[in-house]
């Protein structure tokens, strides 16, 4: 009995809220906004010869029986409704009663461009965001993973477009403040990932998405590391000036920063080049015990160097030391004595300072 009652008022129930949810929808399509190519029916009650089916004309108009040309493009499914019915009643028929409707969209469209997988317009849905949007479209490319996401909105009632920038990464990391309810012919832009490049002496030259907070030393492990050829040579960030035509080299302490100096570690921007250039040398030859070519590192001097070589061979002599440094464009050498006794003895300022390229030569001290 109790399940009989129960369902008596279920049925009532259902009866009643029935009309309320036509009733609600009724509402919402009249407050539909039509646009070009939108399909719509008009009917005029006891005159079904006046019956019309028309598609929204690329300039916003549409024709009917008696009146012609109507815009309507922009104007809500019972505004037409009202204009139609005034152009009616005033000379063809007393006290029309007119109803619009939508019989397909055409003209809700959202758009996708950029570094999407199916670039181009799609139909506008309801409840419809930037992240389904996106999934609609295919998905981001690989050439658009770190690139910036924007939504073009037209604003009502003026010419120019709005944008607004979306954190995709915060939206995919579970953050739907990030994302947002699209509106029709809103524009989704996808834009190219921005790049560095190094080149040099390191692994893997080439070119590198800029990915948010990358830095300098960081871009210097994507790349693999620094040969061994590049560990004591110089690096510097070269990059391009706004408004010029030129680039500036900017010099990265990369000692500094490896011991824990942040200070002298740099944010990159777009486009900028990361030059690893090759280790200075300096040559070592006569009486020495590992005669060759050396790395030149900070400060090297010619006692140094001399030890790097192995020491004297029994016959090299300190007083029969020298430097040839290479003059400038490419006109020989200068030659440089050098006063190894005194360095030995403790008079630094006697140990000269190496340069790229200079060549330290022991002779042979029997004579």
């Amino acid at each position: 009995m109790i399940k009989y009652i129960f369902t008596i008022l279920f049925i009532a129930f259902g009866l009643v809220i029935t009309p309320a949810v036509n009733c609600a929808e009724k509402t919402s399509l009249h407050e539909y906004t039509a646009g070009t190519n939108d399909m719509l029916e008009i009917k005029v009650l006891d005159y079904p010869d006046l019956r019309t089916v028309t598609t929204v004309a690329t300039d916003g108009s549409i024709t009917f029986p008696y009146i012609g040309t109507l815009n309507v493009k922009g104007k809500r499914l019972s505004e037409i409704e009202e204009e139609i019915t005034k152009k009616l009643g005033e000379s063809f028929i007393k006290y029309p009663v007119v109803a619009v409707s939508l019989v397909k969209s055409e003209s809700r469209k959202i758009f996708a461009y950029g570094e999407v997988a199916r670039p181009g317009e799609f139909p506008f849905g309801e409840n419809i965001t930037v992240v389904k949007a996106l999934s609609i479209a295919g998905g981001i490319t690989a050439n658009g993973l770190y690139g910036k996401v924007k939504v073009r909105r037209g604003q009502k009632g003026k010419p120019n477009y709005k944008d607004i920038d979306i954190d995709l990464k915060g939206t995919i990391e579970g953050s739907t403040a990030e994302d947002i309810l699209l509106q029709p012919d809103d524009i989704i832009i996808v834009e190219r990932n921005k790049t560095f490049f190094i080149y040099g002496e390191v692994n893997k030259p080439g070119e590198y998405v800029l990915e948010k907070d990358m830095t300098a030393i960081g871009s210097l492990s994507v790349a693999g590391g620094i040969t061994a050829n590049g560990l004591y040579g110089k690096v510097k960030v070269r990059r391009k000036q706004t408004g010029e035509a030129e680039y500036k080299d900017i010099d990265i302490d990369l000692k500094g920063t490896i011991e824990g100096s942040t200070a002298e570690d740099m944010l990159l921007q777009p486009d900028d080049i990361i030059i690893v250039e090759r280790n200075k040398t300096f040559f070592v030859y006569g009486e020495v015990n590992k005669p060759g070519e050396y790395v030149l590192t900070n400060d090297m001097t010619v006692l140094k160097s001399l030890s790097l070589a192995g020491g004297f061979t029994k016959w090299g002599s300190p007083g029969r030391v020298k430097v040839l440094r290479p003059k400038n464009n490419n006109a020989g050498y200068e030659t440089i004595k050098a006063d190894i006794d005194d360095a030995i003895g403790g008079d630094a300022d006697k140990d000269i300072i190496l340069q790229s390229g200079d060549i330290v030569v022991l002779s042979t001290g029997i004579f």
